[in-house]
């Protein structure tokens, strides 16, 4: 099988979902219909990539991205080129662990950023056993629902390290039922968005001081779904849809990668953002369909493995391809349809102020709203 980046079913693909998006956006229809639509595009690819047996051509890909990253570090005249640090959120299962560890085989010192020390470490020592590196991964606390445990994250890590050259923002919460985070917010909001936002906020002085460096943030195709970031989502527990604040917190991740991507402009630090696709992780495990005995052998044997889902965040972490390389949004190791929310310079600005808000005031209520004189529609 051809490399993903030039085979014609991921190309095919993409054409679909880039025609499904312009016509949804186009003609004003419902978000269940992008959902359908997307949904079975990705269901098609997840077929067959199944059929066609590229599990193998998933681990070939990354040995590939990491072999030619290896290579351009050789190469390269950055006196930092053997001394790299990457931190990786979510890293103790799924994604987060596939990532992390080919980031790892790549040189760098990886922190594995995670909530739950006791699953941290065991991933830690699995990735020790399966790459025999003993001095390349180091854990670190890290739970973005609270504000004081990524105070202290950023503290502890810039007492050990004074450069961060790769920041790569995966972990994250879906399809729970309405609860808050420490601070308050609606927690699928407060941890997948507010909480990336905060960090990156606070470690940007650091990976500017690096020369070269990368941020890299897992969106999802699901941002689609929704017209707009309705920020009344976010304020009203009476508002709350498990789908649509899922939705709602992807589409403002994917606006603050663009919005990022604009501040940064020239500084060395660039920003991309990608859509995984369907992966078995411990995602959806909220959602009780899935989990009925024959749903569950399906999905299984249908969606694509932890492995195969993890190439594109390896490709955007690693890849030469990619120096210098700002502004996108990727899915299959390659540029992907993209909600026209995300280029809107007005749009990015409004949810950075929101977002400050947010945070500053430590509250989520409705009056926040009145400070960014928002006039979003519903949803």
């Amino acid at each position: 099988m051809e490399r993903l980046g030039k085979h014609w079913l991921r190309d095919f693909v993409n054409y679909l979902e880039v025609t499904g998006l312009w016509i949804h956006h186009g003609l004003r229809l419902p978000g269940i219909y992008i959902v359908a639509v997307l949904g079975v595009c990705e269901w098609v690819y997840c077929v067959l990539h199944r059929l066609l047996d590229s599990d193998v051509c998933a681990e070939t890909q990354i040995n590939k991205h990491i072999r030619e990253h290896c290579l351009h570090n050789e190469h390269s005249k950055d006196p930092n080129r053997h001394k790299k640090v990457a931190i990786v959120t979510g890293a103790n299962g799924g994604l987060g662990y596939e990532t992390a560890m080919a980031i790892g085989r790549a040189g760098y010192t990886t922190i594995l950023a995670c909530r739950d020390l006791k699953r941290g470490q065991q991933a830690l020592c699995q990735m020790e056993k399966e790459t025999g590196l003993h001095d390349t991964f180091k854990l670190i606390e890290l739970d973005l629902a609270s504000f004081l445990s990524i105070d202290r994250f950023v503290t502890e890590f810039k007492e050990q390290h004074q450069q961060l050259h790769l920041l790569v923002c995966n972990a994250g919460m879906a399809f729970n039922h309405y609860d808050t985070t420490y601070d308050g917010l609606e927690s699928q909001f407060g941890t997948n968005f507010v909480g990336h936002y905060m960090l990156i906020n606070r470690l940007l002085d650091t990976m500017k001081k690096s020369g070269s460096a990368r941020i890299t943030i897992a969106s999802s195709i699901a941002a689609c779904m929704v017209r707009n970031i309705d920020y009344t989502r976010v304020t009203d527990v009476w508002r709350f849809n498990r789908l649509i604040n899922y939705s709602t917190s992807k589409l403002a991740l994917l606006v603050y990668s663009y919005a990022l991507a604009r501040k940064l402009h020239g500084s060395g630090v660039t920003v991309n953002a990608f859509h995984p696709g369907l992966v078995i992780t411990g995602l959806y495990r909220n959602i009780s369909l899935l989990s009925l005995p024959g749903v569950h052998d399906l999905t299984h044997w249908m969606w694509l493995n932890q492995k195969a889902g993890s190439v594109t965040s390896v490709y955007l972490a690693l890849s030469p391809e990619l120096e210098g390389q700002t502004g996108g949004y990727y899915a299959r190791e390659q540029p992907a349809a993209i909600h026209p929310d995300a280029l809107n310079a007005e749009v990015q600005d409004r949810l950075c102020k929101f977002t400050d808000i947010l945070i500053a005031t430590n509250t989520h209520a409705p009056s926040v709203l009145d400070s960014i004189n928002v006039s979003s529609t519903p949803a």
